[in-house]
């Protein structure tokens, strides 16, 4: 493996106080207070323990997290993880058995995707029949 694929990995015996930052994957078995912060991926472990905020492009989940945590393309959240401060991601997968509690963000599919320049608006549907009773009302 080449060195600049290692990224940095956080031992299951180390605590660790004060923040980490990587352009390349980050994986968590210890403990950590402080921000961590990766341009690629963040992975807890089950074994981990993190008081702080979290941001990176994907994010796994199965250990413990109290602090907001940023996924810009995707978290997931395993059976076995908590998180207990507010979420903000794209893409979100909360296994059974996960608890969260906090808030969650995420950005308005509709209006992103939207042509710019386009306006929402609202189509009622009728149930058929209403539509006859309506043309009936309107004759008399």
């Amino acid at each position: 493996m080449k060195q600049d694929q290692v990224g940095t990995i956080v031992g299951s015996s180390v605590h660790l106080t004060g923040a980490i930052k990587d352009s390349s994957d980050i994986t968590v078995y210890g403990s950590v207070e402080g921000e961590i912060n990766s341009d690629s991926r963040i992975i807890i472990e089950e074994s981990a323990y993190v008081k702080g905020p979290i941001t990176a492009r994907e994010i796994t989940l199965s250990g413990f997290v109290n602090g907001t945590v940023t996924a810009k393309d995707k978290l997931e959240l395993n059976s076995n993880g908590t998180i207990k401060g507010n979420i903000d991601t794209n893409e979100l997968l909360i296994h059974s058995g996960a608890t969260f509690i906090g808030k969650c963000t995420m950005p308005d599919k509709k209006k992103s995707d939207s042509v710019e320049g386009s306006q929402d608006f609202e189509v009622e549907v009728e149930e058929e029949g209403e539509e006859e009773n309506e043309e009936e009302k309107n004759k008399e």
